[in-house]
């Protein structure tokens, strides 16, 4: 009994092998037989299962492994959408690839003069171009997208893929809005040294005829460079690496127009509150309604900023010490005011310091006005104040105040405007 179970397993067995072999022949080894069969009515499939009969894409196209494959590439930027609150570059182009494959070129006098076909890159060995310093890591960025590639007799490829580049971008919002950023994109094989795949740039390495402008940026390829890398795991090998440089720099009008000249407005608003007559009630609607103009646009500015750079926009100083500028002009008018109203006796060095102001040509034309021209004309004012009678040392006891309070007036009002200039000096870009 035990004997016929194992003679059954046995044919069993036996009868598995031959048709597995009968199948290998079938779909393998009767094609690998007939591979070299060429002949066919249509020429262009003839030249196809030439070239394709025992064609392997995912080996290198060599004759020997110590040859290198020499790839040239080329980058057509189409579209740019850049996100500058994630620093996240969109790059939408072409890109040229170039290079041999010894086991795809014929004699085209064998082929009916055929020079040239198109095929898929799916079917073909392509070099894996990888991105380095991919800014969106959800897909997978080695190698190119599919698409049809033209191959040439001699045994030339030329691919020309759309692709699509994702990059973070080092942001600096310290001019905004006439912000410029800097990107780069680094390209090199993902698996293969320089001795393996050599990446080479055609000419320049970029063409932007076909670029379409962005409403919001202006784009620019300031260079592309050829890099070689070596590691410490691999000293004998080198690692190419093609390095394109992007500016991209934005487009002001609207801004400008929108925060920039009423920071500049503003500021004309301040020093015009400190010209004015503190005793007026027009000074202190005007300090009133430029400290809410300042509030109101650092708040609008707040949520137009990005805030992802580790500098602050230089605007956005400017408005901190506008606005802090802006709280002075109101708070000293009314200090101004209330000081004016006072009728206690002045002190000694506030009159010292009235009179030696008072004294100056130059501080008699910014101080005095009309009534006390009048009252100085009748020796009221100047050095002969001590011997006046006591209703002109009344007088003068109300207009000492007043004085005093000019002379802090335009005081703050030069040195507002020297603050202005250090702060324009300092936050306006150079460029």
């Amino acid at each position: 009994m035990k004997m016929r179970i194992i003679t059954a397993l046995g044919f069993l067995l036996f009868w598995q092998n031959s048709a597995s072999l009968e199948n290998d022949n079938e779909f393998g080894f009767s094609y690998l037989l007939n591979c070299k069969n060429y002949d066919h009515p249509t020429t262009l499939l003839k030249l196809k299962r030439y070239l394709f009969c025992e064609y392997d894409p995912n080996v290198r196209p060599i004759s020997s492994h110590q040859i290198a494959n020499n790839v040239t590439m080329q980058l057509l930027p189409k579209l740019m959408e850049f996100d500058d609150w994630t620093s996240v570059m969109e790059l939408h182009s072409w890109m040229t690839l170039m290079w041999t494959d010894s086991h795809l070129s014929w004699k085209p006098s064998d082929f009916d003069g055929i020079n040239y076909i198109y095929v898929k890159s799916d079917d073909i060995w392509v070099p894996d171009i990888s991105v380095y310093n991919s800014g969106d890591m959800t897909f997978d960025q080695t190698g190119i997208p599919p698409t049809t590639c033209l191959v040439f007799s001699s045994g030339s490829v030329s691919c020309v893929p759309s692709v699509k580049h994702v990059a973070k971008c080092a942001t600096d919002f310290s001019s905004w809005p006439y912000d410029t950023h800097r990107c780069r994109i680094n390209f090199g094989s993902w698996v293969h040294s320089g001795e393996e795949v050599n990446i080479f740039l055609d000419k320049k390495g970029f063409h932007m005829d076909g670029y379409t402008n962005n409403s919001k940026w202006d784009f620019k390829v300031i260079k592309a460079t050829k890099v070689l890398k070596m590691y410490a795991c691999c000293p004998n090998d080198t690692y190419p690496m093609i390095v394109y440089e992007f500016s991209i720099s934005r487009h002001y009008g609207i801004l400008h127009a929108t925060y920039v000249i009423p920071a500049v407005t503003m500021m004309l608003l301040t020093l015009t509150v400190l010209w004015l007559d503190s005793r007026s009630t027009e000074r202190m609607i005007a300090a009133s309604v430029n400290l809410i103009c300042h509030i109101l646009c650092m708040s609008d500015l707040h949520w137009q900023l990005p805030h992802n750079s580790t500098n602050p926009p230089n605007i956005l100083l400017y408005y901190r010490d506008s606005l802090a500028l802006s709280v002075f002009a109101l708070i000293l008018t009314a200090l101004l005011r209330k000081m004016q109203e006072m009728s206690i006796e002045v002190p000694y060095w506030i009159s010292t310091t009235t009179s030696f102001v008072l004294n100056n040509r130059a501080g008699r034309f910014l101080i005095l006005t009309e009534s006390d021209t009048k009252l100085s004309s009748q020796g009221i004012l100047g050095e002969d104040v001590e011997n006046n009678s006591e209703v002109s040392k009344s007088r003068t006891k109300e207009s000492a105040w007043r004085h005093f309070a000019a002379i802090i007036e335009w005081l703050s009002f030069f040195i507002v405007i020297f603050t202005y200039i250090i702060i324009l000096i300092t936050l306006v870009p150079s460029t």
